[in-house]
């Protein structure tokens, strides 16, 4: 089983706030960072990336069209290059937790799991209650075989306040990979009572309950997560029927 990444993470896109003006006057490059956010809203990414570009060409000092050009880039799956622009923002204002956060993100997507995991650490060091920074460096530290240390960081996003079917599913997965099947089959029940249309985490409780002894419920969760629409369940199926 590999984690859940709901929306708004599974194309590992850049959130949190974009950066509008360099104070309360705005200047030139201001207004053209404006427009440029605009493009971003109409998810015309290139002409965004171009637009940003053209406004460090004239002052390379203007910080919020490097974090924003580093969103657009990372929409167009160029990851490599919006990491270079959120360095220049880290290096010039190294205490910037989103700069941080999202460049985590962006190594994540290069399954660059250590270095990901570092930068969210410095997010947390900024901010202890940063409930993003926790899920996604838990999801980090599974797929580095941190399986302990990746339910530590679901249970902190848990205790601050996350309360979704994807950190549930995630937590599941992991404590399925420590062998507590009891403690996984109630996490992925949580999950679903959350999502009840989640057919991977019936499938993943199905296989859960399949290690427990529980073949009947297995069968059963199984078969819903294939009548929904779950292929892989198929042939699970097939082998233990």
């Amino acid at each position: 089983m590999k984690p859940f990444y709901q929306t708004t993470f599974k194309y590992l896109l850049l959130f949190g706030f974009i950066f509008l003006f360099t104070n309360c006057e705005k200047s030139k490059q201001d207004r053209q960072n404006e427009k440029g956010i605009e493009l971003l809203a109409d998810k015309k990414f290139k002409e965004a990336a171009k637009h940003f570009t053209t406004i460090i060409k004239e002052d390379k000092n203007y910080l919020p069209a490097y974090f924003n050009r580093a969103i657009a880039y990372s929409y167009l799956n160029n990851n490599r290059v919006a990491i270079k622009d959120l360095n220049v923002v880290i290096g010039k204002q190294k205490f910037e937790e989103e700069a941080y956060l999202n460049r985590a993100i962006l190594y994540e997507n290069q399954k660059n799991y250590k270095q990901a995991i570092k930068d969210y650490s410095h997010v947390l060091n900024i901010n202890p209650r940063n409930i993003k920074a926790y899920h996604y460096r838990g999801i980090c530290k599974y797929y580095i075989e941190d399986y302990k240390g990746a339910i530590e960081d679901y249970n902190h996003s848990i205790k601050i306040g996350l309360n979704s079917s994807g950190v549930y599913y995630n937590k599941a997965v992991s404590l399925d990979c420590t062998g507590d099947f009891n403690d996984a089959i109630k996490h992925y029940n949580k999950a679903i009572k959350i999502d009840q249309k989640l057919d991977r985490a019936y499938y993943a409780r199905g296989i859960a309950k399949l290690k427990n002894g529980d073949k009947k419920g297995a069968v059963k969760d199984i078969q819903t997560s294939v009548k929904m629409g779950f292929k892989k369940g198929t042939d699970v199926l097939k082998q233990i029927q």
